[in-house]
């Protein structure tokens, strides 16, 4: 080959890199395609501390997206399913260490809900689209409303587990009332231009989940199934966040038609690489960058970036991988920190 064509082909693959856009780059690492890089992302949202810095430096969390070139954007509703919280000491409440005051268990199955129709859930999500995907051309993954976490809401954690326990019937109408809301919810995020509904639902911990795979499967899988049909139905796309481990219950994810899962959390017992060999073709990663033991965790620069570099060179091949932290990122992370991981992942991720 001449120097000519070497050089040709060279002008050809830059043209392509820089013109790949950000949305596009994220469509074609879920199709388990590679695009010109691995898509980035960052977990801050409404941090204290580290919202502020940010504002601080760039003016708005959205230059500091445009300077970090993020490929996607994660937007929130005003408000979610509960339209209020109970009375402190009525008789319909009872008090949860987490949560604070909560309803009793069948008091939430007649809690007075917001109207998903409501336009004013929709403002924020409507800004979003307008900056990140008209202006920017980013994905817009959107908040969604998963069963198990949006009843603790309701009734609290402790009150949740026990109900999967020792009041089954209660607890599936609990479930399937908020999955109802939630698919009108998500139906409504497809019709404003969202690409893809982000169900937000915690089944696990460290090494164990925090109940069975068997009760996952009898209360949480049909619930969870309801949102994930009516999205489907209307060909979106499904992204899941549950954290700690939950390796038991990923068929059913798989099942559940969700494409990506974040984050896969490796210091909480999972393994992405088995994770992303086993699923590949069905279920991408979305995650990477632990934020318990890496990010904001004091390493020197040159550990940081080896640690970078051993998840990307691990997860990129074939596609399907989307860079991102684990969780938000932590008060006390230094910016910098944040701007030098971003810069190696975009230098490591590109592919051939």
């Amino acid at each position: 080959m001449s120097l000519e064509t070497n050089l040709q082909a060279a002008i050809l693959a830059a043209r392509w890199i820089e013109t790949m856009l950000p949305r596009e780059r994220v469509f074609e690492s879920l199709q388990f395609r590679e695009p010109d890089r691995v898509p980035i992302y960052l977990w801050v949202f409404n941090q204290p501390g580290v919202i502020d810095e940010i504002v601080a430096r760039f003016g708005s969390f959205e230059a500091f997206c445009d300077f970090l070139e993020l490929d996607m954007t994660q937007a929130f509703p005003a408000k979610g399913p509960l339209k209020r919280r109970p009375k402190p000491n009525s008789d319909e409440a009872v008090y949860d260490a987490t949560y604070g005051w909560v309803y009793k268990l069948e008091a939430a199955l007649e809690a007075e809900l917001n109207d998903p129709d409501d336009p004013k859930i929709y403002e924020p999500i409507r800004r979003e689209i307008e900056h990140h995907k008209e202006r920017k051309v980013r994905a817009v993954f959107v908040q969604t409303f998963g069963v198990f976490e949006a009843a603790n809401d309701f009734i609290g954690l402790e009150q949740n587990l026990v109900a999967m326990a020792e009041q089954p019937q209660l607890c599936r109408q609990l479930y399937e009332r908020i999955a109802r809301w939630s698919a009108q919810y998500a139906e409504n995020c497809l019709d404003l231009g969202v690409d893809v509904i982000h169900i937000s639902d915690d089944w696990g911990m460290n090494n164990a989940m925090l109940f069975s795979p068997k009760t996952w499967w009898e209360l949480v899988y049909p619930a969870e199934k309801i949102i994930c049909d009516a999205v489907l139905k209307r060909n979106g796309w499904l992204s899941l966040h549950s954290d700690g481990y939950i390796e038991p219950v990923l068929d059913g994810v798989v099942d559940l038609g969700i494409r990506v899962f974040h984050p896969c959390q490796e210091s909480a017992g999972m393994n992405p690489v088995t994770v992303k060999q086993r699923y590949f073709g069905k279920l991408a990663l979305y995650g990477g960058l632990d934020v318990r033991t890496v990010l904001g965790r004091g390493l020197p620069r040159e550990k940081l970036a080896e640690e970078v570099r051993r998840v990307i060179a691990s997860l990129k091949q074939g596609g399907g991988f989307i860079f991102c932290t684990s969780h938000m990122v932590q008060p006390g992370t230094p910016i910098d920190e944040v701007i030098f991981a971003y810069e190696v992942a975009k230098d490591v991720g590109r592919y051939p």
